[in-house]
């Protein structure tokens, strides 16, 4: 597989107003502000790197966008990209083809699961997890995550006991917002858990690639082998390259049968195979991006010290992430509230609206387990950071009481 250093600039902010982006043009409605800092979308302000960008560029240029379907040389692409970036051995013929990762995961729920099923998932946790068990018309099992010095860790004897009545978990691996990167023995204990109760593992690894460089993904795919577990993967590269706009991602399914009912599935929903620019950009990606997670997370690091350094003297506790370009600030220690209860209280996301002119995401939409926290994407130009921390302490040190020492 090529493996090229991007000349990627990030020092380049890519999106900005006006550009169309969600993450810029949507201030109004979601803060109430235009001109907030917008730290919360989970996609990157860089460009995505060359190599799609020149890809994409010669498809264009070609004139030509019939309808798209993926070769062999696309499947090979991933499988090689699994192999080399993940240590995983993927067999072409095991990966299909699925417009995103939340849509395939209601598929697989559709698909697995009967009308009314319990599923679990571990908040807190992606946001829309809890809408697409929802919309199924299945029952949402919460296995909330426990905080144990300043990480999170599963709670093994609840999931134990709710896997009897389940017949699904939805596992974020590695996890958003909290930035873990599961072990292989909690995946191992995951497996084993859900083996013994006949729970199917739909395991989202969209942020496999964005771990730090301290750190390796471990793909559920690797406990699952000998626990005798039902499960798939899903993926995209939107996030590693910043394609997300782009669309397309991929399934992985080893056992023949499942790979089937999730087809008929997917042929059901009518969707195709991806669109022209999706195929383009996921082979050039896989194919020419070896370098590129390493260079990107490099960068993320720096950002993520800044903001740590920035807040230390500050009631708000970053939890340190192993993985994704997110950052997961536990705020309870400034006494806010996730909504106003009466005219005198300062809610805490307005604290950062209002006095500290930022757009974060707000912690309790992953679930109650996130109230109090506070989600901060760092992927974007240094600068960016350093203004946004400019802001924060300039806000502390207008609020009489919560100044840092």
């Amino acid at each position: 597989m090529g493996a090229t250093m991007s000349p990627t600039d990030f020092t380049r902010l890519a999106q900005y107003a006006g550009s169309g982006c969600e993450k810029y043009d949507r201030r109004g409605e979601i803060f109430g502000r235009e001109d907030v800092i917008p730290l919360w979308v989970a996609d990157m302000d860089f460009p995505a790197p060359d190599f799609v960008t020149e890809a994409l560029s010669a498809r264009l240029a070609d004139g030509a966008f019939g309808y798209a379907k993926p070769d062999a040389e696309h499947f090979r692409a991933i499988a090689d990209w699994l192999c080399d970036q993940h240590g995983w051995h993927v067999c072409p013929n095991h990966i299909l083809p699925v417009p995103g990762v939340v849509p395939a995961i209601a598929m697989a729920i559709r698909a697995f699961t009967s009308p009314g099923a319990r599923v679990i998932i571990q908040p807190p946790v992606y946001f829309p997890f809890f809408q697409v068990v929802r919309d199924q018309g299945r029952t949402l099992q919460e296995n909330p995550l426990v905080e144990t010095d300043g990480r999170y860790e599963m709670d093994f004897d609840a999931l134990a006991e709710q896997a009897r009545d389940a017949e699904m978990l939805l596992l974020c691996n590695p996890h958003n917002p909290g930035g873990r990167a599961w072990s292989i023995e909690e995946l191992e204990q995951v497996a084993a858990i859900c083996a013994r109760h006949e729970v199917m593992v739909i395991s989202d690894e969209i942020h496999m690639d964005l771990t730090y460089p301290e750190v390796a993904h471990t793909p559920f795919a690797h406990a699952a082998g000998h626990a005798g577990v039902r499960w798939m993967t899903v993926s995209a590269p939107g996030k590693t390259f910043n394609t997300a706009g782009i669309g397309g991602g991929f399934a992985v399914i080893v056992d023949s049968t499942q790979r089937d009912t999730f087809g008929r599935e997917r042929r059901g929903m009518h969707l195709g195979e991806g669109s022209v620019f999706g195929l383009v950009a996921m082979k050039a990606a896989y194919t020419e991006g070896g370098d590129w997670p390493a260079e990107l997370m490099t960068h993320i690091a720096h950002n993520r010290d800044r903001v740590v350094a920035a807040v230390a003297d500050l009631p708000i506790e970053p939890m340190w992430p192993e993985s994704t370009y997110l950052l997961w600030l536990d705020c309870r220690g400034m006494g806010l509230s996730d909504a106003e209860r009466d005219p005198g209280d300062i809610a805490l996301q307005r604290f950062f609206i209002d006095e500290a002119g930022l757009g974060l995401s707000q912690g309790i939409i992953f679930g109650e387990a996130g109230r109090g926290f506070m989600r901060i994407n760092l992927a974007t130009p240094t600068r960016v950071i350093d203004r946004a921390m400019q802001q924060l302490r300039a806000a502390f040190g207008k609020q009489g009481g919560r100044a840092p020492s």
